[in-house]
């Protein structure tokens, strides 16, 4: 078989030709109990005498059957098979088959197909090898028969060490020989195929000593390799990058073929006419750059449905967007959506009205305003934009079960047919078919929503105002789902969340308690309601993409757009930011074929977090009693998982429609940005009650009960504030109980000025005596930081704003322009209120009064002022942090992370890289850090900084940027214009309403006229009101 010598017994050669179904029989003498079937494919390994360890077999009969057969098989019991008039037995291993049965009227199928071990999995008596390299494992791998190819590839798979195609001969022929590619015996009446058995240590130190001997007698070469000593030198990602970049890259370029290159392609003459309008219309055109990807992204949409754009914050991903749509829209009219925060909804207006020719947008906030604008879009010969929030595009109302519950039938009942709710089940590939139980509706699937006799919803509106007890059978538990009231009880055993638990004994306690479910609106879904009304729409842009990762409703709020438009625009500047199950909706969202192509199942997300995301296992051992040196039991205690997503995402799944634009693309039209550290000395008498604080969380970390991590929020919050305020902290005491931990001093008061209020005044003072305006962030609101610096910076004359949380995030943009008009010096705020869209260009300054430990929010509002617009020569960025304590520490962490962050934007470090291995969020590595008493030096943070800084090339070329537009001029021809009467209005009514309610209208609606309305007539929207 394939190449292996290995001599068959004549029995062996006469088992090979079987050519008809062979009996396969189970018999348990002591239960009087046998099973007969029969089966067409065996696929086993020869053990000893007649036996033989089972792989894979299929096999039919009785339903009842096949389905106790499977369970004997799984149970590792053995059968006994006859095949041409021999017998043999066939020895099943315990709980190591996959089994999937299927019917097919009055008979059944079924499938047992052999599991690949898995490193450190329970063995014999559950036990296991902890952490042994040495213990062997077994895979088994099928191919087409004699197809060498396919197994080479197969074995690819099954191992970590490389392999390349031109090894195929040489790996096959050596692992066969070595037995660790063993062939399995292949017996089937109805398909050929080839089965192998792979057995190999945890380390797979076999497959590595094959390639390295291969390598050192010459029978194999890496082709292309590098010359002995060429990396003699080398001791880093970042050295290695730098003497080999540029060959990496044209690799790249030759490996992957753009859909544009601006360095051989020209930009497309409607995007320059754009261009050419908007420099005419503000003053300014887009860049190169920037044209370059909005030509990508328009290039991308002219073949496909879906682009995206990747770019960093700063970068005009608004206008580039909206470039690119409208380029491939070709000048047609066109109704579009945007979906896009609240706080940025107007910005949208002004940036889409200001770029576009013939095009205007508009904030809907209602499906009034969403008919308004379509109605305007319909009459006119503009295209529209409807800019949305992802907040109201969301909110409808909510929707329960429908089913009533039988208690005579104990069963769910179809509201409409009175059929029985039933459900699938399956169980080790195992369909079965079983009433529904309550879990079953605990949220809506596609599983639950329709009724399979009638086809009826399942599921109905919840009305908040219907407080009869009657009609509140479900109760609504926040993210948990729907309870059955009557036999809530039984979701006690369901989950461990205590607050979930604490709900579900609420409802116990109180059985004739109307429970009303929060966010239950009396209200229609605007998304729902845009693709139901107009079924398809030309186009919709979604920004801060990496918003709609979860499972949310914001989420199928998007999904629902996505589903009515012809193009999509998704724009994000941190796409791959966080964890990998809010990213496995998104791209089911964008690119489910790509996710099926790629086997996974959207009811099944943990498949794609154990590919690309981190998981953490934790077991629980146990030793032995007759050997704790040797073995010991392993139980597996909890999954969580870490932050961290392959970047193997983008390869499989985005390569092929994302754009990438770094504000570094922009060269020298950007200002210098810098990020400066500012270490700080602490008071000697406030440092000393900080450690006592620090050694008090140590004890407390160090106890190996679950009062750690209970505290461990406390005393990190506590840790973190109390170098910036040494007073008016409450103390920390043990869980249910009134002991205290540790109550911190009052070292000081409101009025006391310390080293970080000098600094930042003493910052504040030389920027505004320069003429620029300073932004101060604090990130800790709960503490007095903010009224302590505006009444400093007050006393001293400067002009002060705090923008606070009540302001709503649509009506930030104008406050702070309304306080720039009232020539405001110095803004103070809470970085996460800014953190994304807007621009605060007039702030040259920012100064980080203290950091939170958000990546993200850090990353995004650090570079609020740092834009393509920005005409200050300079953008300087000052973090505070005083030395030695766990704020200094917090600082390196970010530091690091940030430099982790960049790699995905091509920005190499060996900060980056060694912070990019540790998935773990910083508030965990800060206690772990702590607890451990690590003294990690902070000297270096500076320098970390430094290397991200951003200062621009001076003697880079100009450019000229006129050949990148054409001049844009008004349409010559004169355009008709009607003046409707109200009874032509009327007539116009009544045919929209027509097709609003989907009816055919005997009449045909004129679109090749712009109506114009007399002041006093009624419009469409009066005369429905």
């Amino acid at each position: 078989m394939n190449g292996n010598e290995k001599d068959y017994s004549k029995e062996e050669m006469l088992l090979r030709e079987m050519s008809e179904l062979s009996p396969i029989t189970y018999f348990d003498a002591g239960n009087s109990i046998r099973l007969n079937c029969y089966a067409d494919t065996f696929v086993y390994h020869k053990a000893s005498g007649r036996e033989r360890n089972l792989v894979a077999m299929r096999f039919g009969g009785y339903p009842e059957q096949v389905r106790a057969m499977a369970d004997a098989l799984r149970g590792g019991a053995g059968v006994e098979a006859v095949i041409e008039d021999h017998n043999i037995i066939l020895v099943a291993q315990h709980s190591a088959y996959k089994r999937a049965i299927t019917h097919d009227g009055v008979y059944a199928e079924g499938t047992m197909l052999a599991l690949d071990d898995e490193a450190g999995e329970m063995q014999d008596d559950n036990h296991t090898e902890v952490d042994n390299p040495k213990a062997k494992r077994k895979m088994y791998i099928f191919c087409n028969e004699g197809d060498t190819d396919s197994l080479f590839a197969e074995l690819d798979k099954k191992t970590a060490v490389p392999l390349i195609p031109e090894f195929k001969d040489y790996i096959l022929d050596e692992a066969m020989k070595r037995n660790i590619l063993v062939p399995l015996e292949v017996l089937s009446a109805s398909v050929r195929f080839d089965a192998y058995m792979l057995e190999m240590q945890n380390d797979e130190k076999e497959m590595e000593d094959i390639v390295n001997d291969g390598i050192k007698t010459g029978r194999i070469s890496i082709p292309k390799a590098l010359k002995n000593g060429s990396f003699e030198n080398i001791e880093s990602v970042s050295q290695y990058l730098n003497q080999y970049g540029i060959t990496i890259a044209d690799r790249i370029r030759k490996s992957f073929d753009p859909l544009f290159d601006p360095a051989q392609e020209e930009i497309s003459d409607r995007i320059k006419r754009i261009n050419g309008y908007l420099k005419k219309n503000v003053g300014y055109s887009l860049y190169p750059a920037q044209l370059a990807v909005a030509e990508s992204l328009k290039r991308r949409l002219d073949k496909a449905k879906i682009g995206l754009v990747v770019a960093e914050c700063g970068s005009g991903k608004t206008k580039i967007g909206s470039v690119a749509l409208a380029a491939h829209q070709g000048g047609k009219k066109a109704f579009n959506v945007v979906l896009c925060p609240s706080h940025i909804t107007k910005k949208w207006v002004r940036e889409i009205e200001e770029t576009l020719p013939d095009t205007k947008a508009a904030v809907v906030y209602s499906l009034s305003d969403i008919n308004r604008v379509h109605n305007e879009y319909e009459l006119g010969k503009k295209t529209m934009y409807a800019i949305l929030s992802k907040e109201r595009a969301r909110d409808g109302y909510m929707r329960q079960p429908a089913v009533v519950y039988s208690k005579v039938q104990k069963a769910y009942l179809c509201p409409h047919c009175g059929r029985m709710i039933e459900m699938d089940l399956v169980e080790d590939g195992t369909h079965y078919t079983v009433r529904a139980d309550q879990f079953f509706f605990r949220k809506e699937t596609t599983q639950n929503h329709k009724c399979s006799e009638c086809g009826s919803v399942l599921w109905s509106a919840v009305n908040p105002n219907d407080r009869r007890l009657c009609h509140n059978k479900w109760i609504k538990i926040g993210g948990y789902g729907f309870v059955y009231r009557d036999f809530a009880h039984r979701h006690l055993e369901k989950t461990k969340d205590l607050k979930v638990i604490a709900k579900l004994e609420e409802i116990i306690a109180n059985p004739n308690q109307v429970f009303i479910a929060r966010g239950a609106y009396v209200r229609y879904s605007m998304s729902s309601y845009i693709s139901e009304r107009f079924k398809q729409i030309d186009g919709v842009i979604l920004d801060e993409l990496h918003q709609f990762k979860g499972d949310s409703g914001q989420g199928d709020a998007m999904e629902t757009l996505v589903g009515c438009a012809k193009k999509v625009i998704g724009m994000t500047a941190t796409l791959i930011n966080g964890y990998s199950s809010g990213l496995f909706y998104l791209l089911y969202r964008i690119v489910p074929y790509l996710m099926k192509v790629d086997n996974k199942n959207y009811e099944n997300p943990s498949s794609f977090n154990v590919e690309y995301g981190v998981t953490e296992t934790t077991y629980e051992l146990e030793e032995s009693d007759y050997n704790a040196n040797s073995r010991s039991k392993k139980k597996r205690t909890r999954e969580r998982q870490l932050p961290g997503v392959s970047p193997l995402v983008y390869s499989r799944f985005l390569i092929d429609c994302a754009v990438f634009l770094s504000l570094n693309d922009m060269g020298k039209h950007l200002p210098d940005y810098e990020e400066i550290p500012v270490e700080l000395e602490l008071s000697k008498e406030i440092k000393t009650e900080y450690e006592r604080i620090e050694t008090s969380f140590r004890s407390c970390m160090n106890q190996r009960d679950k009062t750690a991590q209970k505290l461990m929020s406390s005393f990190l919050s506590l840790m973190t504030t109390y170098p910036d305020q040494p007073y008016d902290h409450e103390p920390i005491y043990y869980p249910k109980s009134d002991a205290t931990v540790i109550e911190p001093k009052n070292l000081s008061d409101f009025d006391e000025l310390h080293e970080k209020d000098v600094a930042t005044l003493d910052i504040v003072e030389r920027k505004v005596k320069n003429g620029e305006r300073v932004l101060i962030y604090t990130s800790w609101v709960k503490i007095d930081t903010q009224d302590k610096l505006k009444k400093l910076m007050e006393e001293k004359g400067y002009r002060v704003a705090v923008l606070e949380q009540r302001v709503v995030p649509e009506k930030r943009e104008e406050w702070v322009q309304k306080q720039l008009e009232k020539s405001v010096d110095i803004l103070i705020t809470n970085p996460s209120l800014v953190e994304t869209g807007l621009d605060l260009n007039a702030f040259t300054t920012l100064i980080y009064y203290n950091i939170g430990y958000n990546l993200f929010t850090f990353r995004q509002s650090s570079r609020r002022s740092w834009r393509i617009n920005q005409t200050a020569p300079r953008i300087e960025v000052y973090i505070l942090y005083y030395k030695g304590v766990m704020q200094a520490r917090a600082i390196k962490l970010m530091a690091s992370k940030l430099a982790a962050a960049t790699l995905v934007e091509g920005n190499f470090s060996d900060e980056g890289l060694a912070a990019m291995s540790d998935c773990t969020d910083m508030t965990s590595q800060l206690a772990r850090e702590l607890t451990k008493g690590i003294t990690g030096e902070v000297e270096d943070v500076a320098a970390i900084f430094k290397r991200m800084a951003i200062i621009k090339d001076e003697a880079a070329d100009d450019v000229d940027l006129s050949e990148y537009m054409i001049d844009y001029d008004e349409p010559a021809s004169e355009k008709t214009v009607s003046v409707l009467t109200v009874a032509d209005k009327l007539k116009r009514a009544m045919e929209l309403a027509k097709q609003a309610n989907g009816m055919k209208s005997s009449q045909k609606v004129q679109e090749s006229k712009i109506y114009e309305y007399v002041g006093n007539q009624l419009t469409l929207f009066d005369l429905a009101g």
